[in-house]
C-alpha cells in the first residue's frame, strides 16, 4: 500500500492546558483518555481523527506529557504516516516506539521519546475514523488484560471521533452550499446587468460570462464579480 501524507493540524482557537486538551467538538474525550492512561499506568494518550478525503489527521484531544512544546504550532506539513489510515489492527511496542517509521512522524513521539505504544485503530462501521495512541516513557511490556481494556475503549471513544467528523462534514458541506448560492445569485446579477446593458438574452449574457472565464482561465465567480464592478452605479439597479 502507497504512504499517503498526513498534515497535523492542531486548532489555534482551543484551551490547551499542560496536563491535557480536547477539542471543543468532544469534550467527552478527556474522562476516556484519562482512564486509559491510569489503566495501563502510561504517560500519555492521544487521539486523532482521519479525514481520508484530504489525507490530513487531526490531533483532537491528549492527556499526560503534552504532544509538543508549544501549545499550536505551525500546521505541519508531510508526515509519513499514511499506513495508519488504512490499519485496523493495533499496534503494540515495548521499546525504541520513538524511532519506528510508523510513529516518529507524530507529535508525541517527536517531543517524549516514548518506548512503548499500544496504537489502537478508531472503527466505526467498518471504517477506520482516527487513531488513539497510550503511550509509555519506560520499555514495558504490556499486559495482555490492559490491551484487553484499551479495545473496550476504543469503542466510546470511535463514536465520539466519528461523530465529530460528521458533524465537521455537515458544517463543510453547508459552508459549500453557501458559496454555491452566494456563486449563484453573483452570476444571475452579472447576467442580468449585460441583458440590460447589451439588450442580449439570458443564454447570450451566460455563454458570454463563460468563454470569458474559459479564455481567461479564471473562476467564473471571479468574471461575474468584475462585470458587476465596471457597471456604473445608476445601472446596477437592474
Amino acid at each position: 500500500m502507497q504512504a499517503a501524507t498526513i498534515r497535523i493540524v492542531q486548532k489555534p482557537d482551543q484551551q490547551f492546558e499542560q496536563e491535557g486538551w480536547v477539542d471543543e467538538s468532544s469534550p467527552a474525550l478527556a474522562p476516556l483518555l484519562g482512564l486509559a492512561v491510569d489503566e495501563t499506568q502510561s504517560q500519555g494518550a492521544y487521539v486523532y481523527s482521519f479525514d481520508p478525503t484530504t489525507a490530513t489527521a487531526r490531533l483532537t484531544g491528549w492527556t499526560g506529557l503534552p504532544a509538543t512544546d508549544t501549545p499550536f504550532p505551525a500546521q505541519g506539513e508531510a508526515v509519513a504516516a499514511g499506513v495508519h489510515f488504512g490499519r485496523s489492527a493495533p499496534v503494540v511496542l515495548h521499546e525504541n516506539a520513538w524511532s519506528d517509521a510508523r510513529f516518529a512522524p507524530l507529535p508525541e513521539f517527536a517531543r517524549n521519546r516514548f518506548e512503548g505504544v499500544a496504537s489502537i485503530p478508531l472503527l466505526e462501521s467498518g471504517a477506520v475514523v482516527g487513531l488513539m495512541n497510550v503511550c509509555r516513557s519506560r520499555r514495558a511490556s504490556l499486559q495482555g488484560s490492559a490491551l484487553s481494556f484499551l479495545l473496550s475503549l476504543s469503542v466510546p471513544v470511535s463514536a465520539l471521533v466519528a461523530g465529530a467528523a460528521a458533524r465537521a462534514s455537515l458544517r463543510r458541506e453547508i459552508d459549500n452550499l453557501n458559496r454555491q448560492l452566494a456563486d449563484r445569485k453573483l452570476l444571475e446579477r452579472a447576467k442580468g446587468l449585460l441583458q440590460a446593458r447589451y439588450q442580449w438574452s439570458e443564454e447570450q449574457a451566460y455563454l458570454h460570462l463563460r468563454n470569458l472565464s474559459r479564455r481567461r482561465r479564471t473562476p467564473l465567480r471571479e468574471i461575474a464579480l468584475e462585470v458587476i464592478d465596471r457597471v456604473p452605479l445608476a445601472e446596477r439597479a437592474v
